[in-house]
């Protein structure tokens, strides 16, 4: 990105740290981690590929790393936990799937799917249809995301 002519214009929201305030008037300016610059990318963007790549078996840390690297970094600004912290992943562990914040994502897992075999019947559901309209909802019901509303 830091090589695309486009994107040089494209600003990062920052806030003024008051508490860096030097004698000589410098201050410090650190991103504004409440913006849609970064909520909405992060949970609905970057998480869903993470989410996918665990899903589908990938080792996130190493075949994944650049973006697990940016969401790990947010989230600490963000003060939020939607992948593990690497110093909590384990053997066997889940880095999206037991991520304390995931309900907060639109990652696959945010709605209870955790194989493939449970994307695909998600992914099938049809809210319109009277066939599938209860199961829908029930799934959507049982979401973290949709608990919040």
């Amino acid at each position: 990105l830091s090589h695309n002519s486009r994107l040089n214009a494209v600003l990062s929201p920052c806030i003024i740290d008051e508490s860096s305030r030097q004698e000589d008037g410098t201050v410090q300016i650190k991103p504004n981690a409440q913006t849609r610059f970064f909520t909405d990318d992060t949970q609905h963007g970057l998480c869903i590929c993470l989410g996918l790549g665990e899903l589908l078996g990938f080792d996130l840390e190493r075949d994944m790393p650049q973006t697990l690297y940016v969401v790990r970094r947010l989230q600490k600004w963000m003060k939020k936990e939607f992948v593990l912290p690497q110093e909590k992943v384990t053997a066997g562990s889940m880095i999206v799937g037991d991520a304390k914040d995931v309900s907060e994502t639109s990652a696959p897992q945010a709605f209870g799917v955790k194989t493939v075999q449970e994307l695909k019947r998600f992914l099938q559901l049809d809210v319109f249809s009277e066939t599938h309209e209860l199961n829908a909802e029930g799934v959507l019901r049982k979401s973290g995301l949709m608990a919040r509303l």
